[in-house]
């Protein structure tokens, strides 16, 4: 029996994506470092830098979670929010130079409540900007490297 075709965006699809949409979500980056002094010092980083809250921390291995959810300088979202998904970024230790190049991808987003703050932290933590601070209508822009050599993106929405 042929499918009934759909207007818009999805108008490809034959009555699956709905179920596809609702089964997926992107919620877990993993970045490789060298060794276990790479686990370490990323883990500081992410945690000491950006806000993101430790699960579990080995030496070959770390697991951080950060809430995923609106912005706002009166209520920033934790991890015990129920109401929040978390997203998790899985840290781990190789030794192995091909899984070791970085350079401008992936690059990691986050939404932040105060720019200058977040930057101020990760420039104490050991991060350089890449370039200056943008500001577009929609709010502020930066782009810095962590200390493990990775891009991450900051957005400061416009209020």
């Amino acid at each position: 029996q042929p499918r009934e075709r759909r207007s818009g965006p999805s108008s490809f699809c034959h009555g699956c994506c709905t179920y596809l949409m609702a089964s997926i979500s992107f919620r877990r980056a993993l970045l490789m470092v060298r060794g276990s002094n790479g686990v370490a010092s990323s883990v500081a980083f992410y945690q000491n830098g950006l806000g993101l809250t430790v699960l579990r921390h080995t030496d070959d291995w770390a697991e951080l979670a950060c809430p995923a959810g609106p912005l706002s300088p009166a209520h920033t979202p934790s991890i015990s929010d129920g109401a929040h998904q978390q997203f998790h970024l899985s840290i781990q230790s190789v030794e192995s130079e091909s899984q070791l190049c970085t350079g401008y991808s992936p690059v990691l987003n986050f939404d932040v409540v105060d720019m200058d703050e977040t930057i101020a932290r990760c420039v104490q933590m050991g991060a350089n900007l890449d370039g200056p601070i943008q500001y577009p209508a929609h709010g502020k822009v930066a782009a810095l490297r962590a200390p493990g050599g990775q891009m991450i993106g900051l957005y400061e929405p416009a209020v």
